[in-house]
């Protein structure tokens, strides 16, 4: 694909959206691995005074202190932003690094994601909670998870080689995410151990003792459906 072919195929920002709309959304797309820097949160306040330029000018400071491979999205809005408040210097240098991924990636970094590169071969990406709520909400969709919460239990939905069980506990959700095994000891490999809160409600903390009883009976559980787990 050719650079110009990103520019032209991309959408145009709606003509009634603010310049201060643009930099919110900006800013909320952006990973959280980044939150922490004096640049966001410069950002955040400056955009809070309504001190636009300034905002932008942190937003773009912010990505290139990382070192890292911020969205063609990210970068497309904030020359867009930057066109709005003719900061054309700005503009110019927010779409000189699309050309940048273009060609030192050859790939394009979806929105809310960055790229972290490694060496080159191997690549590292942190993505915004944004995004991962979306995937998350178009998951339980999927698994008809509104007609799993009736009742009390474990429910296993799979998705290929990966899928999530769920743990439905008087209204509270726990997601286990698995995927399947590339050995012959075990059938499953789960994601449990690092789980620290609640699904549903999101971000809701359980007990050690809550965890090692859920941890329990989901061992019973797999024992009577027969799955060979790594738990």
């Amino acid at each position: 694909m050719s650079i110009f072919s990103i520019f032209k195929r991309r959408k145009t920002e709606p003509p009634d959206m603010t310049s201060a709309a643009i930099l919110r959304l900006t800013q909320q797309y952006v990973p959280e691995f980044y939150r922490d820097s004096k640049h966001y949160k410069d950002s955040k306040e400056f955009l809070e005074n309504n001190e636009w330029g300034l905002a932008l000018e942190s937003l773009i400071e912010m990505a290139d202190e990382s070192g890292h491979y911020f969205s063609e999205t990210f970068w497309l809005d904030l020359a867009t932003c930057a066109d709005k408040m003719q900061m054309t210097k700005e503009a110019d240098y927010c779409r000189q690094q699309v050309v940048k991924n273009e060609r030192e990636l050859r790939t394009k970094t979806p929105s809310g994601w960055t790229t972290i590169k490694l060496d080159d071969t191997h690549y590292e990406h942190k993505i915004a909670e944004v995004v991962e709520d979306k995937w998350t909400s178009e998951r339980h969709k999927k698994d008809n998870l509104d007609k799993l919460l009736k009742q009390d239990g474990f429910y296993l939905k799979s998705h290929g080689r990966t899928g999530t069980i769920y743990y439905i506990d008087n209204g509270k959700v726990l997601g286990i995410g698995f995927e399947m095994s590339g050995v012959p000891q075990y059938d499953l490999l789960l994601f449990f151990d690092n789980i620290e809160t609640w699904s549903i409600p999101k971000g809701e903390p359980f007990s050690v003792s809550q965890k090692t009883r859920i941890r329990e009976q989901l061992l019973e559980w797999l024992r009577t459906k027969g799955i060979r787990t790594d738990l």
